[in-house]
């Protein structure tokens, strides 16, 4: 009977998890309303202590993606040298949350897919991706695109749980390891620094 009792739990846990992990690529519903306001409230100070390791260009048109709610977008519209900043998530629930909360005639939110941008070449000076990049399906693809919108010099940066790298690209969780990899991409090496608990990059468009 305990064993039985314990394969459930494992099984709920299980299903719990893979829940999670697709409310976190996609947040939908009522609970990823609620999973949301918990990034909120957990990540932001993640993008504060990128961004004060972040030298911006002036006047800088910003691309940030996998915003949930757009408080991420939000902040970096108040970037002294920011002038626009576009948010994409492939949630039009998160979209929609994003377009409630934030309004402004210098940031826009949209629904859009990583891998396949519907933005002209050479549009932005930065690309941010923060908490997310991990979940990207073919992270390959998706950097050929960010490439593709990136100004000449133009920067992106990753940051994230350093854990998340760990779990879901070990591969690439040594510096040196995803330093080559984002070379072969077309990207040069300009910062990384860590906490105990983060992890940021940030790249040129070579």
């Amino acid at each position: 009977m305990f064993l039985s009792i314990g394969i459930v739990i494992v099984v709920l846990l299980i299903c719990l998890f893979g829940l999670l992990l697709k409310q976190s690529k996609k947040p939908t519903g009522v609970l990823g309303i609620l999973m949301m306001r918990h990034w909120n409230a957990v990540y932001l100070p993640l993008v504060k202590w990128t961004m004060n390791r972040v030298e911006l260009a002036d006047h800088s048109i910003i691309l940030d993606t996998g915003v949930g709610n757009g408080r991420s977008s939000a902040y970096l519209l108040n970037q002294k040298k920011a002038l626009t900043v576009t948010g994409i998530d492939l949630s039009e629930a998160a979209i929609s949350q994003a377009i409630k909360k934030y309004s402004d005639d210098a940031i826009h939110f949209k629904t859009m897919d990583v891998h396949k941008l519907a933005f002209s070449s050479e549009t932005f000076d930065l690309v941010t991706a923060f908490q997310t990049h991990f979940h990207w399906d073919d992270l390959d693809q998706a950097l050929h695109e960010i490439h593709r919108v990136l100004k000449a010099d133009g920067m992106i940066i990753f940051a994230c749980e350093t854990a998340k790298i760990s779990y879901f690209l070990p591969e690439l969780k040594k510096v040196v390891d995803f330093q080559a990899y984002m070379s072969r991409l077309g990207f040069s090496f300009v910062n990384h620094d860590t906490t105990d608990q983060w992890t940021m990059y940030s790249f040129k468009k070579k």
